[in-house]
């Protein structure tokens, strides 16, 4: 992963290590999707980056644009959903959280 890509989490149940996905993607942007109370704690977690987003979403609906992300970091990374692939750069990856460092 590069810091100028735009990554989408698809599960924000990864607590700290969202951080650590901030600090990596520092140039570009990420964007991750949860429920509510998830969202809010990725929100307080990540608070002084200027460059995340959190909102309420699920790996099935997401409202952003074909072709928008460089890297996608999901649970089950194998059985990607129509709607990631949709928002996938052609030349993009699903990977798992393991997959991008630690």
């Amino acid at each position: 992963m590069r810091s100028s890509d735009r990554v989408l989490l698809t599960s924000l149940g990864c607590g700290a290590r969202l951080r650590e996905l901030a600090l990596a993607v520092r140039e570009g942007a990420l964007v991750g999707l949860g429920r509510r109370e998830e969202v809010w704690e990725a929100r307080r977690l990540c608070a002084e980056f200027d460059h995340v987003m959190f909102i309420e979403g699920s790996r099935s609906e997401i409202p952003w644009a074909e072709e928008w992300f460089d890297v996608i970091v999901d649970g089950t990374p194998e059985t990607p959903t129509p709607e990631m692939l949709r928002v996938l750069r052609r030349d993009g990856k699903v990977a798992g959280m393991d997959e991008i460092g630690s």
